[in-house]
């Protein structure tokens, strides 16, 4: 990955990412979506308000979901960040449930800032993954090398789930979530089955570092 020079590392400070593999708008009421689902992951609005530093936030609700936040920062005159993250789901879960629901409520994690990764899941067989690696060297090398693997069994025999209809599914971050937030947000919002996402961020930077 080349690398980008900047004037200082308050420029890093002033970075914003919001990165989401899946995202809808949803104005839902709480009672609502409470009232009908049977596997519910929500985040609820007053939760991580104001959060600082290095924040990772899994809730999943359901069978065989994995989720899995890293991150790795190098600092020096030389910075060399490296990250591997490997998910592997071998067997698939049995059945089907009725209604899922994944949510982020309105004002949850508002006017936090750092590094904020969030994997919220409903369903059965869903992978979620944030990796992010951060590279500062004042001279010299500055590198970073990122991998990520997610694999899943096949669905076998097939047809094996026919009979059962597959769940309804509820997904969304509602208006006001992350308001006034700063830094490198990384979000995965899933809701059903046998859904893959990922967020992988990778920055170097090289001079005025220190």
């Amino acid at each position: 990955m080349p690398d980008h020079h900047l004037p200082t590392a308050a420029s890093l400070r002033r970075l914003t990412l919001l990165s989401a593999a899946a995202f809808a708008t949803l104005a839902l009421p709480r009672e609502a979506v409470l009232a009908q689902p049977e596997n519910s992951a929500i985040i609820g609005g007053q939760d991580h308000q104001g959060s600082a530093g290095n924040i990772g936030v899994n809730a999943a609700a359901g069978n065989n979901n994995q989720q899995a936040n890293g991150a790795a920062i190098a600092l020096g005159g030389t910075g060399i960040a490296t990250g591997v993250l490997i998910q592997r789901l071998d067997e698939t879960s049995r059945g089907r449930g009725g209604r899922v629901t994944s949510l982020i409520e309105g004002g949850a994690f508002a006017n936090s800032s750092g590094r904020i990764a969030v994997n919220v899941a409903s369903g059965s067989d869903n992978q979620q993954a944030n990796l992010a690696l951060i590279a500062l060297g004042s001279e010299g090398q500055v590198a970073t090398e990122t991998a990520l693997s997610q694999t899943r069994a096949s669905q076998q025999p097939i047809g094996e789930l026919a009979e059962t209809a597959p769940p309804a599914a509820v997904t969304g971050i509602s208006p006001g979530a992350f308001e006034g937030s700063s830094g490198l947000v990384q979000v995965n919002l899933v809701g059903g089955e046998r859904n893959t996402s990922a967020n992988v961020f990778a920055l170097s930077i090289q001079g005025g570092a220190n």
